[in-house]
């Protein structure tokens, strides 16, 4: 007589379950972010892309010819460059 297992059936239940579960979850947390003020919606954003490592982020050719030729730019005149905290600096008094 052959035996039947019920684990495998059940692996795939709570795999479903888990994943409904996570979901919503996902959902929750997404309405949450956007009922957020703008401004903290920006540091989220910040925090969030923050985590990511450069191999995340794919650069099409035009892409990196584009920052080359920003880079040589900024190399060739290095004094007409903003450091980062002032052009942020400058983008928080636009938005107050």
């Amino acid at each position: 007589m052959k035996t039947f297992s019920v684990y495998p059936y059940y692996c795939l239940i709570l795999w479903v379950f888990n994943y409904a579960i996570l979901i919503n979850m996902n959902r929750l947390l997404l309405d949450k972010a956007l009922s957020l003020p703008t401004a903290d919606r920006i540091e989220l954003i910040e925090a969030l892309w923050d985590t990511l490592h450069e191999d995340d982020l794919p650069v099409t050719e035009e892409e990196r010819h584009i920052l080359d030729t920003r880079l040589s730019d900024m190399e060739a005149h290095p004094n007409d460059q903003s450091p980062w905290s002032a052009v942020k600096a400058r983008l928080a008094r636009r938005r107050s």
